[in-house]
């Protein structure tokens, strides 16, 4: 049975002060300072620390501390894991394109690959701890589609020999851009090496389904069902950051669909 944990937020911190949140663990990540989340552990030191560290390997290539720094934030999480985005378009590409409009060519595909899986060997050799994967979206223009392509997606997992980190929004978002059924999508990821799922509400905005970080709707859980009929994660963690009362009912609703 995985265990359920989420996203840091002051309303998960209220819930826990309340003794009202059903939870076994805290997700954090870069958008905390180790400061703070050593702060949150004085407060909270019953509780245990988990370390997302999203678009790493993107700082890591700019930013000559970034090992350190990573080593730091494992240091005072003790997590039992790190997990990573796979990373195959350039912040500058996604951004540009997501943001403002501009969608410039994309990297040829095997370099992209071939640089990605050299970056994360560098990592690997930095940690002490095993990294998990996360699949990503991508944008909706076909030329960009190669970064959540499922394939690709599993032949780095098993090139790298990581765990897979299994973000059900992202899969539901890519296979909308990739005009497929989401369980067909699914089916092509490496569901048999998955250790942790995140779960979140998607929205349609302007024409698309974007990954908001909502509350989960009744097709969220479905298919979070389906995946579960089809692995074996350790962790199931929740990204929601908003309203204290829908984040209890997500959480308690959770905790009953994980225990059967």
């Amino acid at each position: 049975m995985p265990q359920l944990t989420a996203n840091y937020s002051e309303a998960l911190t209220k819930l826990i002060r309340s003794s009202d949140a059903p939870i076994d663990g805290i997700e954090v990540g870069p958008w905390l300072t180790p400061k703070k989340i050593r702060c949150l552990q004085q407060e909270l030191p019953e509780w245990q620390f988990q370390f997302h560290a999203s678009s790493f390997i993107a700082r890591y290539q700019y930013w000559q501390g970034a090992l350190n720094r990573l080593r730091e934030y494992l240091s005072c999480t003790q997590s039992q894991w790190v997990s990573l985005h796979v990373e195959l378009l350039p912040l500058h590409v996604y951004v540009l394109s997501s943001r403002c409009g501009l969608h410039l060519p994309p990297p040829n595909i095997e370099q992209t690959k071939s640089k990605f899986v050299r970056l994360l060997s560098r990592v690997k050799d930095a940690v002490q701890v095993p990294i998990i994967l996360e699949n990503l979206s991508s944008l909706p223009k076909e030329k960009y589609a190669y970064a959540a392509n499922p394939s690709v997606i599993r032949e780095i997992v098993k090139t790298t020999d990581s765990g897979f980190l299994l973000d059900i929004a992202h899969a539901r978002v890519a296979a909308s851009y990739q005009c497929v059924n989401v369980e067909s999508y699914l089916e092509k990821l490496p569901l048999e090496q998955t250790m942790q799922i995140h779960v979140s509400g998607a929205r349609a905005k302007d024409g698309y389904l974007r990954d908001a970080h909502e509350s989960m709707q009744d097709n969220d859980y479905a298919i979070l069902k389906w995946v579960l009929e089809r692995s074996k994660p350790k962790v199931v963690t929740l990204e929601y950051f908003r309203e204290l009362k829908t984040l209890r009912k997500q959480l308690w609703k959770l905790r009953e669909f994980i225990d059967g």
